[in-house]
């Protein structure tokens, strides 16, 4: 008899567990929403090439975490020495990976916490319409626009200095891992290409 018990307490609890599953991959926002802790070792890049955890740029040529004077090729001209100042501050910020990420989302907003503790700050909602919003940073206003891309989230930010920003969020098949890779761009500041993706596993 007890036997029994343990078998259909067993076979209960493997019901749960792959009607979650399910639950998950046919609700985009349900499997993204959790707690999630970042894997360096399964991430490529996760702070940019010259942070922890770098395996070096894949684009070629300077490190890339930071830019210099007199290297913008593109219409506009160089960044002057605050803008450039700003430009940088935004990219160490944008490239700096959160090692614990908690994430609640639904079809229409989502909200990052970078810290459970609301006194901080780091706590962000968005609504995901692809509607422009700004940010406030300590290196200045941030414009943001977040929308479902199917089942990826994606995050666009675009600073004063022409600094862009995408960032796509992907939980795997099994619900385990977020996948989150990072692109970044500027019209006004040569940037090596580099491969920035952030593995986390789910903790809850």
């Amino acid at each position: 008899m007890r036997l029994k018990l343990v078998i259909t307490a067993l076979a209960l609890s493997l019901l749960a567990h792959h009607t979650s599953v399910f639950a998950q991959a046919a609700d985009p926002a349900a499997a993204l929403s959790g707690g999630w802790k970042l894997n360096m070792e399964e991430s490529i890049n996760p702070n940019g090439p010259d942070g922890a955890g770098a395996r070096g740029s894949r684009g070629g040529g300077r490190g890339g975490n930071f830019a210099s004077p007199g290297q913008g090729p593109a219409p506009g001209g160089d960044l002057g020495p605050e803008e450039l100042q700003r430009f940088n501050a935004h990219l160490k910020m944008f490239r700096t990976a959160p090692p614990l990420l908690g994430i609640q989302a639904t079809a229409k907003d989502v909200i990052l916490a970078y810290d459970p503790d609301p006194a901080k700050g780091q706590m962000f909602k968005y609504m995901t319409d692809n509607k422009k919003s700004v940010m406030t940073t300590p290196a200045g206003p941030v414009d943001i626009k977040v929308k479902w891309n199917g089942k990826v989230l994606r995050r666009e930010m675009e600073t004063k200095e022409s600094l862009k920003v995408v960032e796509d969020y992907t939980v795997s098949a099994d619900g385990k891992q977020l996948v989150v890779t990072v692109e970044t761009s500027n019209i006004m500041v040569r940037m090596p290409k580099v491969e920035i993706k952030r593995v986390y596993d789910r903790t809850q």
